[in-house]
């Protein structure tokens, strides 16, 4: 099949939604499939690989209001798709983007089956980007974008049960299928070994942290909807009975600023480590390994993608319990999920850090939870549902797919 897929973020950019579209792509093209990403260009920002013909960067702006993230010019992306929707067998757009209406339009006209992926808690995340602003006007704002989006779809895809009760209250006309993003499992256990050996710049050697010292680690964006405050603010009472702890914190964002603020008035600036975006995978990959313990507190996700990454590195975990990661961490195999409560959450990471045993066994049931969210197993699920959508256009008189 040739597949387009159309997604507001994407490398350098970090975050679940890009990780999600890299991991389906490189498993489909390694199954004979040939993927076209659309996305953003950044550029701002250095991209370490030259991007293959397949990736067509979108020109695109930042808005001040969502400052983490690029907005891609809709017309712009019309112009580009209708160059390539005619080819293409299927349309799955990753959303929120607002090449959505486009993509939307495009797809409907040149009869291509369209498949959407609902990344984003849209109810939470903009409560976190206009503060002030009532829980039941950003369900509506929310019910109104995802119904408008969705329309003519062929089915639409949730990373989680809690993203499928909530998108289920909207009455959508398209149906709804649980589909993680899925990690490559094997990645991270070959890495797991190496960082057994030796890791080359590894964080102990950037920031001078003994054998001895333990690793806490947190992955991903640094802004208010990611609750990394409450996660320095453990840390700090971590850090009162476990004096060998350091925190190190893998990831950037607009919020950046206020968290260094927060380490400077908690006096742990020695303890305390960021190292910034981490593009290349494998590095990263190499993070989790080394770390002994991964903290995770956002409310906002759809999946919690890091927290299985972090699994899958026989890493345990500590987050607190909320809609997505529970579906990871699930019955507190491989951790514990704890309530937003500050004593809690630092009294079962003090415990994980002072019990050696308890540390391995959390690792292994870790691992052997991550298993279960290969992203090899969820490529064939999103395959079947292409392939019956395919045949449904052709059993429906609608054009068949373009043979190779």
């Amino acid at each position: 099949m040739k597949i387009g897929f159309v997604s507001g973020g994407y490398l350098p950019a970090p975050g679940g939604v890009a990780t999600s579209v890299v991991n389906f792509s490189k498993q489909l093209e390694g199954l004979g499939h040939k993927v076209f990403v659309f996305c953003p260009d950044y550029p701002e920002e250095e991209i370490e690989t030259e991007d293959p013909q397949t990736v067509i960067r979108i020109p695109s702006y930042y808005s001040p209001l969502l400052k983490d993230f690029r907005l891609t010019d809709p017309f712009q992306a019309a112009g580009t798709f209708r160059k390539f929707f005619e080819k293409l067998d299927i349309v799955h757009v990753h959303l929120p983007t607002i090449m959505s209406l486009p993509a939307r339009w495009l797809a409907s006209y040149y009869d291509v089956p369209l498949f959407f992926t609902y990344h984003t808690n849209l109810e939470l995340y903009i409560r976190h980007y206009v503060p002030g602003i009532p829980s039941n006007a950003s369900r509506a704002v929310s019910r109104f974008y995802t119904y408008r989006e969705t329309k003519n779809g062929e089915k639409m895809f949730v990373p989680s049960t809690d993203m499928k009760d909530l998108l289920e209250q909207y009455n959508l006309d398209l149906p709804l299928e649980v589909l993680p993003s899925g990690i490559d499992i094997d990645m991270y256990m070959e890495r797991a070994k190496t960082v057994k050996e030796k890791l080359e710049r590894s964080l102990r050697e950037q920031f001078g942290i003994d054998d001895s010292e333990k690793i806490l680690l947190y992955v991903g964006r640094v802004g208010s909807e990611k609750n990394v405050e409450f996660l320095l603010k453990a840390f700090d009472l971590i850090a009162k009975e476990c004096p060998g702890a350091h925190f190190v914190i893998v990831g950037g964002g607009r919020g950046l600023g206020k968290i260094l603020a927060l380490v400077s008035k908690l006096h742990q600036s020695r303890r305390v480590h960021f190292t910034g975006y981490v593009e290349d995978e494998r590095a990263l990959a190499g993070y989790y390994s080394e770390a002994d313990l991964f903290l995770f507190a956002s409310l906002t996700e759809t999946q919690g993608l890091v927290v299985a990454e972090a699994m899958a590195s026989s890493t345990p975990v500590v987050a607190v319990d909320a809609p997505g990661v529970r579906d990871v961490l699930h019955g507190g195999q491989g951790g514990y999920l704890v309530d937003m409560d500050l004593q809690e959450f630092s009294r079962k990471a003090i415990r994980l850090l002072k019990d050696g045993d308890l540390l391995r066994k959390k690792g292994e049931e870790a691992l052997e939870v991550a298993k279960s969210f290969s992203v090899q197993r969820f490529t064939e699920q999103m395959l079947n549902s292409y392939e019956e959508a395919i045949e449904r256009k052709k059993g429906s008189g609608g054009p068949e797919p373009v043979k190779r």
